[in-house]
């Protein structure tokens, strides 16, 4: 990357043709010098959320034939049509939802005259005007009887499994401890013809709304004009203004792209100045990724959890990629659980169009993944029984299967594959001073992580380490010490150097065993598939309800047990490439993604 300095005239002028330039060119990371604060701003972000809303709106009437062909306005035809067109939609949507609201009101009191019959409101008005009092209330069947036995409650009916009473009394007070039903506050013939009327009324707005739909492409590229505006003044007030005549940006260009951004800067008279980027300043460089496609799989993963190697770091997408995958393999484990994954992936990428997307990519390498280590293990839904067909059984690595198979091998092979993963990131970070003595020191860690790899065998699983390990340690230690500081004085570097051995050392030993999570997680996959097995059909099936629920344990089970093994995945394979990998590599995935201020042309 390349620091660039980029000057351009007339900072308070309208700057939109400079600044659409520069964003179609779409290649200066702008830094900017402060947070953009403009009256402008404020009223595109109002006028992008309005036009979002609008569009909404429409896409609820997407793909519907309107009923009525009374001709509307062509927006299109109209000076700022677009802003038109929106305030109209707007306006009939909140006018339909009034609607909407009044009507569903007005069904509540035309229930309430369902339920409690046709009453006149004016002859209940009238027998108030003489004294007497009705007071209507819904009451529990088992306490309609007690109260029934007085003179002034009669029971009318029911409804929803209560009973309606009418309490008929000369005093005004006079109440029954039940829930009181109040009397609507108009007749039924009005909340009728109320109801007739804006349910008409509706039906028109909504017509209207269905016929505006056809114009919706008007408030996409409105939406999209106001989007590229909002860019252009974000970038332009996050600059610095000198003087009132010139305002300034600084940002980052790649190296082989500048001077397609400096001959675009004496084609429009812009002042520039390129310089490489300071050490210093290396944690604001952007870093630009140049990665083989294949490796684009990873991106879903990495965006997730936010990892962008800094500027000065290396890539690791590639060991990334691999080795997620394999670890995906091994923890979930299940030749069963994988062919659902793939047809679940397969049937969601078919819904969306088969519309080429990087995460079904990902999804389906990842169950092909796991598909094969399930047959490499014997492993299907968790059941030995299929395991044990004679065609499938040839498929297996007896050492590696998971029924019969030999643990303390597997549990030395996941230790194996830590230190091939750990001396990867040291190869890796040694490739990166290959002009330079630290590779000498690499490979000194390379030999330590060896060392490391046949003593945890030795302390945890019992095999006997080779004579000559002390020596990988004594050699890689050695090399360590003399060349991880060549910067500094010999012995001052040296003390350095072995006065933080140890602990890297301790660090790397744990980070070794840390391995052995593959090998626990994978199999509590398996022993959870055949718990779930032998609890649904361990005893056999005798009757339809025991078929039935064993039906019901089994899918209910491999559900819960794909839902873990899945969680698995994202904790402990991608912590395995986060942390001990990328320790090892020095990768602290401290940068920010290279984000260009890009306009579509």
């Amino acid at each position: 990357m390349k620091k660039l300095l980029l000057f351009m005239a007339h900072p308070t002028n309208d700057m939109d043709d400079d600044l659409t330039v520069l964003g179609k060119l779409g290649l200066m990371h702008i830094s900017p010098f402060q947070p953009a604060k403009d009256e402008s701003i404020e009223r595109l972000n109002k006028r992008i959320e309005q036009l979002e809303k609008g569009i909404a709106i429409l896409d609820e009437y997407e793909g519907v034939e309107p009923s009525d062909s009374v001709g509307i306005i062509d927006y299109a035809k109209e000076e700022r049509g677009e802003v038109a067109l929106l305030e109209k939609v707007l306006e009939t949507d909140r006018h339909n939802r009034e609607l909407q609201k009044q009507i569903a009101e007005l069904s509540q009191v035309q229930q309430w005259y369902s339920s409690w019959g046709n009453i006149s409101l004016d002859d209940i008005q009238s027998i108030n005007s003489k004294g007497i009092y009705l007071k209507l209330y819904e009451v529990p069947e088992k306490d309609a009887k007690s109260i029934q036995a007085k003179a002034n409650v009669q029971v009318i009916g029911q409804f929803k499994g209560l009973c309606q009473v009418v309490l008929i009394s000369e005093d005004k007070e006079a109440t029954l401890n039940y829930h009181q039903i109040d009397f609507p506050g108009v007749s039924k013939q009005e909340v009728d013809e109320a109801f007739a009327k804006n349910t008409e009324k509706l039906a028109t707005g909504q017509q209207l709304l269905l016929q505006l739909s056809a114009q919706k492409n008007l408030l996409i590229d409105a939406l999209e004009e106001r989007n590229r505006r909002l860019k252009v003044r974000t970038v332009q007030y996050g600059g610095v203004a000198f003087h009132g005549k010139v305002r300034c940006w600084e940002g980052y260009v790649p190296v082989d792209k500048v001077s397609t951004v400096t001959d675009a800067a004496d084609e429009n008279g812009w002042g520039y100045m390129v310089s490489d980027p300071r050490h210093d300043e290396f944690d604001l460089v952007p870093t630009l990724l140049k990665n083989p496609k294949w490796t684009d799989k990873i991106k879903p993963v990495m965006n997730f959890m936010g990892l962008v190697p800094g500027y000065d770091e290396i890539d690791v997408s590639h060991v990334f990629l691999i080795f997620f995958t394999f670890f995906t393999g091994i923890l979930v484990g299940d030749a069963g659980y994988g062919i659902i994954f793939f047809v679940l992936a397969l049937l969601a990428h078919w819904k969306s169009g088969f519309v080429k997307k990087i995460e079904f990519g990902l999804f389906y390498t990842l169950s092909v993944s796991v598909m094969i280590w399930g047959v490499l293990t014997g492993t299907y839904f968790g059941a030995e029984t299929i395991a044990n067909i004679p065609f499938l059984k040839q498929l297996q690595v007896g050492q590696l299967a998971s029924f019969g198979g030999d643990n303390l091998r597997i549990q030395q092979f996941m230790f194996l594959i830590g230190a091939v993963h750990l001396t990867i990131g040291h190869i890796q970070k040694g490739w990166k001073y290959i002009n330079s003595v630290l590779v000498i020191a690499q490979l000194g860690w390379v030999a330590i992580v060896w060392g490391l790899y046949f003593l945890v065998n030795k302390m945890v699983l019992g095999i006997e380490a080779p004579e000559f390990m002390p020596w990988l340690f004594i050699g890689g230690g050695a090399l360590v010490a003399l060349f991880s500081s060549p910067s500094q004085p010999i012995v001052k570097g040296i003390l350095s150097s072995l006065g933080n051995l140890p602990l890297n050392v301790i660090n790397g030993f744990s980070d070794v065993i840390s391995y052995i999570r593959l090998y626990a997680v994978g199999l509590s996959t398996v022993l959870m598939a055949s718990s779930f097995n032998d609890m649904a059909i361990g005893e056999g099936i005798t009757t339809i309800a025991s078929g039935v629920g064993a039906v019901l344990v089994l899918i209910l089970g491999h559900a819960l047990n794909m839902t873990l093994a899945a969680m698995a995945v994202l904790v402990h394979g991608v912590r395995l490439n986060m942390l001990e990998y990328a320790g090892h590599a020095s990768v602290e995935f401290s940068g920010s993604e290279y984000n260009p201020f890009k306009i579509k042309k």
